[in-house]
This record gives C-alpha cells, sequence and structure tokens, in this order.
C-alpha cells in the first residue's frame, strides 16, 4: 500500500480520540496491523479491537478468541451483515468518550468491513461498501450522534505484509490480483480441511482425505468449471473458491 495512504491513516489517528481497528472475526491475529496499533498507543489514544464477519464463527471460538484479545484491549465481536453487536459498541464508545464530544476513528486491513461496520452503527447506508480489497480510496466522515462523529478509512496493509494466502483468506487481497492462483487454491484446501472437514464434502463431494488437489479438481467439476474434453479449470475454479469465501458464502 502506497504510503500516501498510509500518510492519511496516520493523521486521522491524529485526530481521533478512539480507534476502532476492524479485525476479521475468522482470523483476528493476522488481520492485525500491529504497525497502526503501535501508533495509536504511541500517541496516547485509546484502542478498541472490533471483530466483525462475527457470524462466520461458532460461539465456543468467538469465546476463546475474546479471551485472549480480551487482555490486551477492549474487544467486542459485531456483525455488519447480521447486525448484532452495533448497541454494544455503541455504548462502549460512550464509556470511553465519558460522554463528551470525540471523534472514532475506524482503521483495518482492506475489505474487513470498515465501511460496513460505520453503516450499521449509524444506522443508515452513509459509507460506500463493496466486497472488493481496496474500496474505500479516501476518508470519509460520518456522524454517529450530536456527540462522537466516526471518520472512515482507506484500508492499509503493513509495509513488511507480503504473505499473499494470509492476505486472500482476509479479503485484503482480490483473487484477481494474484499470480498462480492455483497455487493458493491448493494451500487453502490443504488448510480448510482441516479446519472444516465437514464442509469439504459440500464443496467437493470428496471427504477431508483427498490430496488438496484432488480436492480443487472436483470443486472445478462440481463447479462445472471445465475446459475442453471435460478437464478441470483450475485457475477459474481457484477463482470461484476466493470470490466466495471472500464473500462469506463458506464458512470455516
Amino acid at each position: 500500500m502506497s504510503g500516501g495512504f498510509f500518510d492519511r491513516v496516520y493523521g486521522i489517528i491524529d485526530k481521533s480520540d478512539i480507534v476502532l481497528e476492524i479485525l476479521d472475526a475468522r482470523f483476528p491475529e493476522i488481520s492485525r496491523n500491529r504497525e497502526l496499533e503501535q501508533t495509536v498507543i504511541r500517541k496516547g489514544k485509546k484502542l478498541v479491537l472490533v471483530l466483525n464477519k462475527s457470524d462466520l464463527l461458532s460461539k465456543r471460538t468467538a469465546d476463546k478468541i475474546k479471551g485472549q484479545l480480551a487482555q490486551e484491549f477492549p474487544t467486542v465481536f459485531v456483525s455488519a451483515v447480521e447486525r448484532h453487536g452495533s448497541a454494544f459498541l455503541r455504548n462502549l464508545i460512550g464509556k470511553l468518550s465519558k460522554g463528551e464530544n470525540c471523534v472514532v476513528g475506524i482503521v483495518g486491513f482492506p475489505n474487513t468491513g470498515k465501511s460496513s461496520v460505520i453503516n450499521f452503527l449509524s444506522g443508515r447506508h452513509s459509507a460506500r461498501t463493496s466486497s472488493k480489497a481496496g474500496f474505500t480510496r479516501g476518508e470519509q466522515l460520518i456522524r454517529l450522534n450530536a456527540k462522537v462523529t466516526l471518520w472512515d478509512s482507506p484500508g492499509v496493509i503493513p509495509y513488511r505484509e507480503h504473505d499473499s494466502f494470509k492476505l486472500l483468506l482476509i479479503g485484503s487481497k482480490n483473487p484477481d490480483r494474484v499470480g498462480d492462483i492455483e497455487h493458493y487454491a491448493v494451500k487453502f484446501f490443504e488448510w480448510f480441511r482441516q479446519e472444516n472437514p465437514e464442509a469439504v464434502k459440500s464443496l467437493t463431494g470428496l471427504d477431508e482425505t483427498a490430496d488438496a488437489e484432488e480436492l480443487l479438481e472436483a470443486f472445478a467439476k462440481k463447479k462445472n468449471k471445465l475446459l475442453k474434453g471435460g478437464i478441470p479449470d483450475k485457475k477459474n475454479a481457484s477463482m470461484m473458491l476466493f470470490q466466495a469465501w471472500q464473500k462469506g458464502k463458506i464458512k470455516v
């Protein structure tokens, strides 16, 4: 991500009283931006971890994750899709601001749902949303109530983050911007068959004991992504796989 985007996000942190870091609830650790967190702490701002997409988690997993993260910072689970957790988050903002006028900066990786969280917090479609990474290009100011203003920001990826598979998992990289997408789809099935073996069969028709390459080919056949002669079109199937994952159609 360009230095210009970082400068704008750091400027938002500078002018904010409270900073909400929007994380992917399925992958809170890999969707945390430690560089931004350190900046927030260094500047003496209050940081809240907001785990979006919590509808894609079991309650047991959510409780375990919250128990770990809450030891570091106030932690809230929300689902912008199912509109859960907004009242708790609003109350927490009010508590941290002590009822005073405040600016709340919204930061995070691209496509973790920053704009969606703003929309469900404010109760209206104030910030534009998209499932494509990098959709929010500039800052957006939205008034939550008479005392609280939300400040959206473009998503930024840490300078040192170069793991394309990780970025694909949290939706911060578009599948059509990745070379050798088939390699990452095979890697996805290697990971997914351990995380959710029951779902592998519904996706592919095979069980989790199958080789990851076989699972990708079976997925291509099931989705009718075929080349001439009935050969699995693994490239287009890989694109479809990650698009479905990033839209929440495949659950961990």
